[in-house]
């Protein structure tokens, strides 16, 4: 049996636009009574551990919620779990986004998707690779922004996270989504995106129009401008 190959696309910066998740975090902000950073103070803090330490903070004050609180906890469909102050918050906090990511879906729809990315994607998966995404926001905020802009790319596998966001990062990710067959490439707008690349034996992709840290070009095997560009490197 012929083993897939699979072409890896993170989620927010890479596949949606920055400004998706920086909308939503400002609709979170608004709802918390956060007061609205500047531009290029948001751009800063953005997903880092400050800005999650800020939400979490403000979520404390208002439900008086302390880390070494208790609480049962009933999944979706399954067993009774205990859950710490410390994961309820989070829950919160990633509640929270997925209201606001959902919003700003419902706003721009199709309008979320990097340039030309969809139609590239397309044409590489009519090549025979198989598309997947890897990423560290929760698996029901993308399946909810595919299916709330009526996504025309469906995608053959999809790893995110939980609500208390307790998955490990992208490399654990990845490696079980390689359970699947050979991760070719790795599409990213971040170092931790791209890292997991070299261990897995993949060629790593850095696009420049996402939330890069830094680093990304050197560790990189091709950099891109526009999603065109994909066509010409995964044959």
């Amino acid at each position: 049996m012929k083993e897939n190959k699979i072409v890896v696309v993170d989620f927010s910066g890479t596949l949606i636009k920055p400004f998706v998740a920086e909308e939503a975090n400002l609709i979170r902000y608004r709802i918390l009574g956060i007061p609205t950073p500047s531009k290029e103070e948001h751009a800063k803090l953005h997903g880092t551990k400050g800005h999650y330490d800020i939400i979490k903070e403000h979520i404390s004050k208002i439900y008086g919620i302390k880390e070494d609180m208790n609480f049962k906890y009933v999944q979706n469909y399954g067993s009774e779990i205990d859950l710490s102050g410390k994961d309820i918050k989070t829950m919160i906090m990633t509640d929270l986004f997925r209201i606001c990511m959902y919003e700003v879906a419902a706003k721009h729809k199709l309008g979320i998707y990097a340039d030309g990315l969809l139609d590239s994607l397309k044409k590489i998966q009519k090549k025979g690779f198989k598309l997947a995404i890897v990423s560290g926001v929760r698996e029901d905020i993308i399946t909810g922004l595919l299916e709330i802009t009526r996504c025309p790319i469906k995608f053959d596998y999809l790893y995110g996270q939980d609500p208390v966001l307790s998955r490990e990062d992208n490399l654990f990710l990845d490696k079980e989504l390689s359970k699947q067959g050979k991760i070719e490439y790795i599409l990213g707008d971040k170092l931790e995106d791209l890292e997991p690349a070299k261990k897995l034996k993949a060629k790593s992709i850095f696009v420049t129009w996402g939330h890069a840290t830094g680093g990304e070009k050197e560790i990189a095997d091709y950099t891109i401008k526009n999603a065109k560009e994909l066509e010409g490197i995964i044959q």
